[in-house]
């Protein structure tokens, strides 16, 4: 099988694939070598530029080829591949995912290990996105942890209505978050967050 044959093989259609992956696929090339791999896929209309560095494979359809969803590329590249975690929505669509708001954002905010700077934007598509460096590498195992806190900052936990609590006690119990785990994260975040957490509603549902 040659390289290009194991590259359309491994990517399903509509999928985003970033030049991180190919270079994973094949770790003893050379850069120059995988890039003259992509433009020959390219060239031949079996891979589909979307921009730098992202590429994928198109359907045909009825009304031509497919066009790759921005919102898969924002996810793959900042949020989670293949079950590995390291970043996660915050801001207001955090808090609407947690049933604390029900506010739309204009504009996505992500905190990834992906991203290097204290905060910019991007466009992906027709989608902005705002990019936070996290303050500690997000993982599999500390991402619910590390929402809850972001959460925590973000919102007043008195100000939080009995619906809005128990959709919170909820997302506490589902996984599993102990006040262990919120000491042992804490220190990551703004002093305030503990203090919310000591002296709020909170507290009582992590010690249950």
């Amino acid at each position: 099988m040659t390289a290009n044959e194991m590259i359309l093989q491994r990517f399903g259609a509509d999928e985003p694939i970033l030049v991180e992956d190919i270079i994973t696929m094949f770790p003893n090339r050379s850069r120059q070598w995988i890039d003259k791999a992509l433009k020959t896929l390219v060239d031949g209309k079996m891979l589909k530029r979307y921009t730098t560095g992202i590429y994928y494979i198109p359907r045909k359809t009825m009304f031509g080829e497919s066009l790759l969803d921005s919102n898969k590329i924002v996810v793959k590249k900042y949020i989670e591949n293949n079950g590995n975690v390291y970043g996660y929505v915050s801001g207001t669509a955090l808090l609407n995912s947690l049933g604390l708001t029900t506010q739309v954002p204009n504009i996505i905010t992500i905190v990834t290990n992906n991203e290097k700077s204290r905060g910019r934007k991007v466009k992906i598509g027709n989608q902005e996105i705002y990019l936070i460096k996290s303050p500690t590498e997000i993982t599999t195992d500390n991402c619910a942890i590390l929402k809850l806190l972001e959460a925590v900052k973000l919102i007043d936990l008195n100000d939080l209505d009995e619906t809005e609590l128990n959709n919170l006690k909820k997302y506490v119990q589902d996984n599993k978050i102990t006040l262990d785990d919120i000491s042992k994260y804490c220190v990551f975040f703004p002093d305030s967050v503990s203090k919310k957490i000591l002296g709020g509603k909170l507290i009582g549902i992590l010690t249950q």
